[in-house]
């Protein structure tokens, strides 16, 4: 409680009812319904004339849902919404009182933003006199400092700015609002993630017994409408070609035909969506969220406008990387905006419509696109194999006729155009040499021969071939081993792999850091750790880590030679050894490598 301030009996019973709301049984009706008495509250017993409270939606958005005090206000401004980055204008624009912030009405003048409802009438001629354009709110905060919603208020009782007693009174407030609007929107999350995990299931179970794309899409129609509380939809099954079935349902039965050129952008758009794994937001209030091309994105919100729909939400439906086909919800003016919630859960019944529209495919398409991947990866292969075998012979030649050459004279401009060719022919070869180590560690074919391999003994080579380097650079490399750290392995292709981690580590890191590596066992296994200090990996990059010929987006990282193929290598000998390989990085702050092999 605020210095000075007493607090009466009612002040008392007002907010033993909050808690006891707080901590009992309740519904959302009964909250929402509470949200309105604590509007009212601010009014009577802190004295204001109008008191709005305000929640933070998904989009983005403060809603408006309780507004007291003034029936004018309460029409005018009950269900808007403004996007949160007018609440950090106004932010930005106050002046503090604690948790409370006022915005002087000079500070406003000439803004372009709407400043929503204002009253009529004539400011006090007094130099606190509270003036039309004035406002005075306070966040909501969440325990992790993080804004739920607004309380707002105007019209102080006797026409001034609110003194000290005041604004206690309604800082008070502030912290019972802030525990209420945060009770309703767990409440109002909690309630909706039940009844959309039950629609959920009942949509992956009316879908999954069905092996014809007309079957699927007539029996999924109602399920998918009512869950996710729709008035139309369009569920689009491509076919081997890109196009296939097609089905337009609106709740009220209106005949609904989609131009060509809207068909046409959205099975772009779901191609697109579906290899981001995420669903698309199609509404004015979101033009910047949906990743759709500007001038597509206003044609499609003119034809929604025509047929009456204020919102879609487009959720593309596939099997592993392939997109089969799409799913547009839609819904009317007066509708609520599609929620964060709503999008998790029609991503998490894409992929069960997609299987099922994979399983309504034929076999036979399946066994031709098993057997033409494998055709491909079996052509790569042996072009690998080729072509490195080919460039060894003249990249041979080359370098033995370098060689000849360091003992000629020759001025300088020759001298620095022989060494320009050395580099570029080591760099030739090392990738030669990868590449073909590359097409070894990947053939089927050649089953690994374990033998008992001291992975001390190569990580100590590894080290010291990096010695050099590391010493030049003034890095710190710490080894720390346990006794009897032996593999069950090719020592070779083992050698290669320690060589490659600890090289990366000191690559990528900065001058004057240090790289750690960790040798330890277990009864069944042995683990090889590589840690640095340096660059780190995105969460982006990691996804495609080990990857051939992948190379960091990262600018410093691509500074450094290399052939993008050193981890394919290291991962394809990690699974032929029957081992895993896990990666640990923040980007700026460095990596940790670590591979689990099967105990000699």
């Amino acid at each position: 409680m605020p210095e000075n301030i007493e607090e009466t009996d009612e002040d008392a019973a007002f907010l033993h009812g909050f808690d006891r709301i707080l901590s009992g049984a309740w519904s959302a009706q009964l909250l929402a319904d509470s949200l309105r008495v604590l509007a009212d509250g601010v009014c009577e017993v802190a004295g204001f004339g109008v008191a709005a409270l305000s929640v933070l939606r998904d989009a983005g958005h403060l809603e408006i849902v309780a507004v007291a005090g003034n029936s004018e206000a309460e029409r005018e401004l009950l269900g808007l919404t403004r996007p949160i980055s007018e609440l950090e204008k106004d932010i930005a624009d106050s002046v503090a009182w604690g948790t409370l912030r006022f915005v002087p009405h000079e500070y406003v003048l000439g803004r372009e933003d709407d400043m929503g409802w204002v009253p009529t009438f004539t400011p006090l001629e007094h130099e606190d006199a509270w003036h039309p354009l004035d406002m005075l709110f306070a966040p909501l905060l969440d325990e992790d400092g993080e804004v739920r919603g607004v309380l707002t208020v105007d019209l102080p009782v006797g026409g001034l700015r609110p003194g000290p007693r005041q604004q206690s009174l309604l800082r008070r407030y502030v912290d019972v609002s802030s525990r209420v609007v945060g009770a309703l929107l767990e409440r109002e999350r909690a309630a909706e993630e039940l009844r959309l995990a039950a629609a959920a299931r009942n949509i992956v179970r009316v879908a999954s017994g069905q092996l014809s794309l007309d079957q699927l899409i007539e029996t999924s129609q109602p399920e998918i409408i009512d869950g996710f509380r729709a008035e139309g939809m369009w569920l689009h099954a491509f076919d081997n070609f890109g196009r296939g079935a097609d089905a337009i349902y609106s709740t009220d039965d209106r005949e609904v035909v989609l131009p060509p050129e809207l068909v046409d952008a959205a099975h772009s758009a779901a191609r697109a969506a579906w290899a981001a794994q995420r669903v698309i937001v199609i509404s004015r209030e979101r033009p910047a969220a949906t990743g759709i091309d500007p001038a597509v994105f206003e044609s499609t919100l003119r034809y929604f406008e025509s047929i009456n729909v204020a919102t879609a939400l487009l959720v593309p439906l596939g099997a592993g990387e392939e997109c089969l086909g799409l799913l547009v919800l839609v819904r009317n003016p007066g509708s609520r905006e599609w929620r964060r919630s709503d999008a998790r859960w029609a991503r998490e019944i894409s992929q069960d419509l997609g299987r099922a529209m994979f399983n309504a495919r034929t076999f036979e398409r399946e066994r031709k696109v098993l057997e033409e991947v494998r055709a491909l990866d079996s052509y790569k292969s042996r072009l690998i194999a080729t072509v490195s075998h080919e460039l060894r012979t003249p990249l041979t030649g080359i370098l033995g006729y370098l060689e000849l050459l360091e003992d000629a004279q020759v001025g300088p401009d020759t001298r620095r155009q022989l060494n320009v060719v050395e580099r570029n022919a080591r760099r030739l070869e090392g990738l030669v040499v990868d590449l073909l180590t590359l097409s070894r560690v990947g053939d089927p074919a050649r089953p690994v021969s374990p033998l008992p391999v001291d992975l001390r003994t190569l990580v100590a080579s590894a080290v010291e071939l990096v010695g050099l380097e590391a010493a030049r650079r003034n890095l710190r490399i710490d080894v720390v081993a346990q006794e009897h750290v032996v593999a069950a392995g090719e020592s070779a292709e083992l050698d290669r792999l320690c060589s490659n981690l600890v090289s990366n580590a000191v690559k990528y890191s900065h001058d004057g850091g240090s790289v750690r590596i960790t040798l330890g066992a277990d009864a069944d296994s042995v683990t090889l750790a590589v840690s640095d200090d340096g660059l780190g990996i995105s969460e982006a990059d990691q996804a495609n880590l080990f990857g051939e010929f992948f190379r960091s987006t990262n600018p410093e990282a691509l500074a450094q030679p290399g052939t993008g193929l050193g981890l394919a290598i290291v991962q394809r000998i990690v699974q032929r050894h029957r081992g895993r390989i896990e990666v640990d990085s923040v980007l700026g702050e460095g990596s940790t490598f670590t591979v689990t092999l099967p105990r000699a």
